[in-house]
């Protein structure tokens, strides 16, 4: 009988582990060699606002940048903390969805939190400059227990999933991505070649073809790859 779960792709890709070990064994060696292989584009960022005010932080400068994207004027500064202040309050509200116990309110905000968030703004900017094809926020279809999804950017033929922690890049957010293209490949709308990841607080990238990723993650073309985690989003099996 098939599972009436819907899960999203965060759970799928953090905790169905044995579905991951099955299909792409040799995740964690990979990842541990791209770890060491990562391109500097910044330096680190500075905090300069209380640490418990960053994801609020990291959500306000990520609107405010899709926002800001395709202005095909110079973007001024002004510019970007108009967009953060009217970025705030939604961000704020999406942030307390996931942490209910918050007490995180509009007059917590200080020109130390709008200074992060602009500098991470600017940063976001330089790296999917406007000039570039690109798609923001693309959605993808649901799938057997997978339901709906939102990605980060698609620029030219790589997606990328942005992650502005202070923590590195794990095995996890890979996992992400490729949830992301399995999902893209189910529904017949795979647009994307590579894969890749940005963190405008710590400076770092990462990018790499889908084939490549494939055959290093699990020895099968990238075809199978996706037909195997179609199969684990569409049957039952899935398993924890």
């Amino acid at each position: 009988m098939e599972s009436s779960i819907v899960i999203s792709e965060h759970q799928f890709a953090t905790h169905y582990l044995s579905d991951w070990h099955t299909i792409t064994p040799l995740a964690d060696g990979f990842w541990s060699f791209e770890n060491l292989m990562l391109s500097r584009i910044v330096p680190p960022l500075k905090p300069m606002a209380r640490s418990d005010m960053r994801a609020i932080i990291n959500e306000t400068a990520f609107r405010a940048f899709c926002l800001l994207h395709n202005n095909s004027n110079r973007i001024r500064r002004t510019d970007v903390l108009n967009a953060i202040e009217v970025e705030l309050s939604p961000s704020l509200l999406y942030i307390q969805r996931f942490s209910p116990s918050s007490h995180l309110q509009t007059e917590n905000i200080d020109d130390n939190f709008r200074k992060e968030a602009g500098n991470l703004v600017f940063r976001l900017l330089h790296f999917f400059p406007g000039s570039t094809p690109t798609i923001l926020r693309p959605t993808f279809s649901g799938c057997g227990l997978l339901s709906q999804c939102e990605g980060d950017v698609i620029k030219g033929s790589c997606l990328y999933e942005v992650k502005a922690g202070e923590r590195g890049f794990r095995v996890v957010d890979l996992r992400q991505l490729l949830t992301y293209t399995a999902l893209a490949y189910a529904n017949g709308s795979l647009s994307f070649q590579e894969i890749g990841l940005f963190n405008p607080r710590t400076g770092l990238a990462w990018k790499k073809s889908l084939e490549e990723v494939s055959y290093s993650l699990s020895g099968l073309r990238l075809t199978d790859t996706l037909s195997a985690l179609v199969d684990r989003f569409s049957g039952a099996s899935a398993s924890r």
